[in-house]
């Protein structure tokens, strides 16, 4: 009761000197003489603190108190209750104690653990397809010829070009151009063609002279003096012919057992009688179909359906220039 007492005392006096050095009303008058010291620049917010914080003590002191209900449990060194028993009575048993229950065991079993998969190696993408070789050009080429599949031979041949990677090679390439060309009827494209076919055979017939590079110039000089005496140079074509067999003539028979090189040799016979006939020299041209007669013989024996039908143009050949001579 005392403490709600002086509460309310302090908080008077607290609430109204607030009142006073903030000023207001006609009873702050008389304090506006009245030094703050340090606080004096801040009158009104002294004022206003002081004021509130008396009013405060004052409703606090007023404020009826609350107890605090006893718990159950013992606090710390509070002495237990203690029973009367009446002098006589007999003393009831003690309870016995509760003896302390063992607390559950909560047993854990660990979650297994599954193994690490084990990575799966992404299949390996597939190794991009081999560019073809440039003896499997040459294959596509001669199908593209014989069908007459210009745009397709074209391709092949710009393929080709990017395949040769010698100079035999090269040659071959611009030997089978200059077929390409000549077939189209572009005699230009066909005789620069055959030009470069010479200039890398003939390299290639210093660098390795055998039969293969025998029949690699002397088939590249037959594609000279073709466009030669289809452009109407025929001193030109008759020089590339005499070179072709002459270096044909090298090999010493040896073209016997091989077809292609056989017609071959009979072939630039006929294109260089042809020219000599030409020229006037009708028995030089007679000799060499005779010789070519005799190689076109062989080959229809071996293989009448491939060869029969150069045989009997042969023989019409012989016959015609027989019958001028003898005429």
């Amino acid at each position: 009761m005392l403490a709600r007492l002086v509460g309310i005392v302090l908080g008077g006096i607290l609430a109204t000197s607030g009142y006073v050095v903030a000023g207001w009303g006609s009873l702050g008058n008389w304090a506006t003489s009245l030094d703050l010291g340090p606080f004096e620049p801040h009158r009104p917010i002294v004022g206003i603190v002081a004021a509130i914080a008396g009013g405060g003590l004052v409703i606090a002191a007023l404020l009826p108190a609350r107890r605090k209900a006893r718990s159950k449990p013992l606090a710390l060194g509070e002495a237990p209750e203690v029973r009367w028993i009446p002098y006589g009575q007999p003393v009831p048993p003690a309870e016995p104690p509760i003896p302390p229950q063992p607390e559950p065991q909560v047993i854990v079993t660990p979650t297994p653990v599954p193994p690490p998969a084990t990575p799966v190696a992404a299949p390996a993408p597939p190794p991009p397809p081999k560019p073809p070789t440039f003896a499997e050009l040459r294959a596509r080429l001669v199908t593209a010829a014989r069908t007459e599949a210009w745009a397709e031979g074209a391709r092949v041949l710009m393929a080709m070009k990017s395949a040769a990677a010698t100079d035999e090679e090269r040659a071959l390439f611009h030997r089978d151009l200059g077929d390409f060309a000549h077939g189209q009827g572009r005699m230009d494209d066909a005789a620069d063609a055959y030009e470069n076919a010479v200039s890398f055979a003939r390299q290639v017939r210093h660098d390795r002279p055998t039969d293969d590079t025998i029949e690699l110039l002397a088939g590249a000089l037959c594609g000279v003096g073709d466009v030669a005496e289809a452009e109407g140079r025929l001193d030109a074509a008759l020089s590339a012919f005499e070179e072709a067999l002459a270096l044909r003539r090298t090999r010493g028979g040896r073209e016997v057992g091989d077809p292609g090189a056989q017609r071959a040799l009979s072939v630039n016979l006929e294109r260089l009688a042809d020219l000599r006939e030409d020229r006037g020299h009708r028995m030089r041209a007679l000799d060499l179909y005779r010789e070519s007669y005799d190689i076109a013989g062989r080959l229809a024996a071996a293989d009448p359906a491939r060869f029969g039908p150069d045989l009997v143009a042969t023989r019409a050949r012989i016959s015609e220039l027989e019958a001028k001579i003898s005429g």
